[in-house]
Formats: structure tokens, C-alpha cells, sequence
């Protein structure tokens, strides 16, 4: 960007992967060295910690892959794994930070397709050329990934009761990470500079003037002001900017059952295992706690949106209606699963699984992870060409954790202009007029559906609706 200056003050608005890799990117480059830096996150809603405990990239593990359908995700991801494979104790990957498993991802036989667009087999195919390019290139052997072609191969190779797909691959170069403990280190990395303020509080509005963003008002009424404004809010980046048919809220159902020592030691030397038809996945466990989880379409939880930025300063500000995140900073959460999501869950256990009998199990917790999700799976790193002095960086679309060690240098160069390819990738959304995706319209909300190939289950499911339905057979 020619006419980029350095900025004398950054406010991030959320304390997330994007927001925190942001602030030490900042603090490591000299050119920034005088420009104030402010993190601004609603900790004590949920945790009373910087990220809050229920933010997307919090959880007990998180997969760590290059196994991606783009070669652009895949690229990075495998600049990414060399920092998370470095394991002492103050590196990211360290004191159990980082498993290096494996992964095996599978795929069933598509039952319909759509033209233009990958199926879940298309999407595992094409990250499988990918990361036998990339290990190549690495100098790793040949047998680092190593293809399972039938549904036969698949089971002999898991050992599971069920059927874990038709297709697929080991990359044993693959792994997993601990989510939560990975943002702490990287919190704790970002405070040590202390080049950063951060500010427990609630953010409820973009504030402008004229044309310009120059800040955010907080819950007890103050205006942190900053000559430019990032906002980094994840899922809940709707409620503060109207980005109705570019990003949405969806949460993802993830369960958790207790395990025995003997489960434990024969369940912790396996690879992960997804399977991107059906969107289930299982990650091998750290402690005597086994999770599941779908990687899905998600719920929708369309809600009045009382004072989101428009679009620009000649369009009025007022209610509008979008997903958000129902978690246990808002109402306490929905407290459990809708009956659809449960059975479906259970499903991971016989398919994925190589013990039996643990669909059976009842749950030790559930939850929802919210995503912000795009409709093609790339993000929205960009500035607001309706405002300026505001930068939006959202719609990692569930997949921007594994980048934690090198997401903040990319972000930092598509803010100074030069972003390269990815920051074409990640550009504002064109949206045409009339289009009614993300919109409530007659009483009746559209959901965004993400259509990367990588989505399991049903799209368009209104949170709500399906909780209701449970109850509704109760009675």
C-alpha cells in the first residue's frame, strides 16, 4: 500500500488467534515501536482470562494439518508445523503443547454432487496430492503419507467396529495441539513485551466520526480511541459490524466422555481421524477425558443485533438480525445437545473409534464451538471499504488456530498493502444487492453455507428449532 503510514495507536478488539498473533507481530517489528498497542477482550465474562474460556480457539485440542484441499492453507500450514514441532519448554510445541499423531483423513463416496464444487472425497484427494508434494519437497520418505484406498483398508487399518470412510490417507506428519494451552503461552508471550495493554471489558459499539472508525465504546460507557481500529472478534465480530452475507456464527457440537487408564494408554498412540462427509472427527487423548466433535454446516442462532456498524456512513444504523454465539458469557449456553447432534456424535465412537462400546457412555460435558464462517472457507483479512481507519481480520471458518505461529506476520503484511496471494484470498466479500443469504426475510433466516468441500451434516439448522424438537417429543 503506497500510502501506508504507521499507525500511532492499534486497537484489537478481541484476544483471540487473530488478535493476539496480531499484538506480537506488532511488538517484533521495529517500524512499530512507538505506536501504543491495545488488547480489548471481555475476559471476565467467561474465565476472567485473555482469550475468555469460551472463545473457538480454547478447548482440550485442536487438529494441527497442511491437509488442505488449497495448496495456498496448505503451504502456510506447513511454514506453521515447523514451529509447532519445536518442543522445549518455552516453544510453542512444548511441554505437551504439540502431539505430532498423525492424521488420517477420509472421505465416503459422494452421494450427490454440485457442479463447481468439491465433495468431501474431492477435498481429501486433492489435500492428499498436496501433502505428498509437501513432504516431498521436505525430504521426508515417501511412506510419511501413505494412502488407504478402500473402506477394507480403512478398518484394518483403525480397527474400528463401524465404517470410518471409503477413502482416504495417513499423513503421520500431522498432529494435534492443546488448544487452550497454546493461547496461554501465546498471551503470556504478547504480556512479557510489555509493549501491550490489555483491557478487561465488554465492547458494545464501534465508535465514529465523519467517516472515520476511531474507536470502541465499553459497557460502563468509556471510548478506548485508536488511529486504527482491529477488530478480531471471531464469531462475535457480527454484533459489532453488520456482515450480513460475508461471515455468520455457527456453532459446532463437541462431546466429551470419561475413559479409563487401560482406554487411555491404547486411545493416546492413535492418530487423529476425520472424515470430511460426515464431518466427524476424534483426536487422540492427553488425559483420561476422550473428545469427539463434528465439523459441520453448524447451528444458527439468528438474534436482534441492536447497534452494528452499516455498511457505510450513508447507510442508517439500526437493529438487524444475525447469528451469534450462545455460550455461557450470554444465557448460560444451550446446557446441552440437540438430539440429532447427540446420536450423530455417538456415531464417531463406533466409526472412528477402535474400542467398543463407548457410544454408550454418557457425556462428561458438551459444548458449542463457534466459527466464523465464510462462504468459499477463506477468511476476511481486510479493510472495511465502507469505513476508514477500521481493519477486520474474522472468517477463519474453524480453521485458524493450527496458523497461530506465523498468522500475525500475514495479517501485519495485508495491513501495510502487501499481502501477496493470500491477501488476495482474504478480501472483502462482494455481496450483490438483494442477495438474502444472512438475512432474516419474512420471518424466515437464511444461513450462510460454507462450501469448501470440508463440511459434514445438514446445512441451514437453526439452534433453537432443533432443541425445541427434543422437547417437543418429550411431550
Amino acid at each position: 500500500m503506497a500510502d501506508y503510514r504507521i499507525p500511532s495507536s492499534v486497537l484489537i478488539v478481541g484476544s483471540g488467534v487473530f488478535g493476539l498473533s496480531t499484538a506480537w507481530s506488532l511488538t517484533q517489528r521495529p517500524e512499530y515501536a512507538h505506536t501504543k498497542i491495545t488488547v480489548v477482550d471481555d475476559a471476565s465474562a467467561c474465565g476472567a482470562e485473555f482469550p475468555p474460556l469460551d472463545a473457538a480457539s480454547v478447548d482440550s485440542s485442536r487438529i494441527i494439518r497442511a491437509d488442505y484441499a488449497d495448496p495456498h492453507y496448505s503451504d502456510l500450514a506447513a511454514v506453521a508445523q515447523v514451529e509447532w514441532r519445536k518442543q522445549g519448554d518455552d516453544d510453542l510445541g512444548g511441554q505437551g503443547r504439540y502431539m505430532e499423531s498423525g492424521l488420517l483423513l477420509t472421505a465416503d463416496h459422494p452421494k450427490v454432487t454440485k457442479e463447481g464444487k468439491l465433495t468431501g472425497m474431492d477435498y481429501t484427494k486433492e489435500s492428499w496430492r498436496n501433502v505428498v508434494r509437501i513432504a516431498k519437497e521436505a525430504g521426508h520418505p515417501a511412506e510419511r503419507v501413505k494412502a488407504l484406498e478402500s473402506a477394507e483398508a480403512l478398518k484394518e487399518h483403525l480397527g474400528t467396529p463401524g465404517r470410518p470412510g471409503d477413502w482416504g490417507y495417513l499423513n503421520t506428519l500431522s498432529g494435534w495441539a492443546n488448544a487452550g494451552e497454546g493461547m496461554r503461552w501465546q498471551y503470556r508471550r504478547v504480556k512479557a513485551t510489555g509493549r501491550v495493554d490489555f483491557v478487561d471489558a465488554k465492547v458494545t459499539e464501534l465508535v465514529t466520526e465523519g467517516k472515520r472508525v476511531v474507536g470502541a465504546k465499553l459497557a460502563a460507557g468509556n471510548v478506548l480511541r485508536a488511529d486504527l481500529v482491529f477488530v478480531a472478534a471471531g464469531a462475535w465480530t457480527g454484533a459489532l459490524i453488520d456482515l450480513r452475507g460475508r461471515t455468520e456464527a455457527t456453532g459446532h457440537v463437541l462431546g466429551y466422555i470419561d475413559i479409563s487408564q487401560e482406554e487411555l494408554d491404547s486411545l493416546s498412540k492413535q492418530p487423529v481421524v476425520l472424515n470430511l462427509t460426515s464431518g466427524l472427527f476424534f483426536i487422540p487423548p492427553q488425559e483420561r477425558v476422550l473428545k469427539v466433535a463434528r465439523h459441520s454446516f453448524g447451528y444458527l442462532n439468528p438474534v436482534t443485533v441492536p447497534n452494528a456498524l452499516p455498511v457505510s456512513p450513508a447507510a442508517p444504523r439500526g437493529p438487524i438480525v444475525a447469528s451469534l454465539p450462545v455460550t455461557s458469557r450470554s444465557s448460560g449456553g444451550p446446557g446441552r445437545l440437540p438430539t440429532e447432534a447427540d446420536i450423530d456424535l455417538r456415531r464417531a465412537f463406533r466409526d472412528l473409534v477402535p474400542l467398543k462400546g463407548l457410544e454408550t457412555r454418557p457425556w462428561r460435558e458438551t459444548r458449542l464451538c463457534w466459527y466464523a464462517d465464510t462462504r468459499d472457507g477463506d477468511w476476511l483479512v481486510d479493510y472495511h471499504p465502507g469505513w476508514e481507519g477500521l481493519f477486520v481480520a474474522t472468517g477463519d471458518s474453524g480453521h485458524g488456530y493450527k496458523f497461530l505461529p506465523v498468522l500475525g506476520d500475514k495479517v501485519l503484511d495485508v495491513i501495510e498493502g502487501r499481502g501477496g496471494a493470500l491477501g488476495d484470498k482474504w478480501k472483502w466479500k462482494h455481496v450483490t444487492q438483494g442477495d438474502t443469504v444472512g438475512r432474516e426475510t419474512d420471518g424466515k433466516f437464511e444461513g450462510l453455507i460454507t462450501e469448501d468441500g470440508s463440511r459434514g451434516g445438514y446445512p441451514g439448522m437453526i439452534l433453537k428449532d432443533e432443541l425445541a424438537k427434543e422437547a417437543a417429543a418429550k411431550l
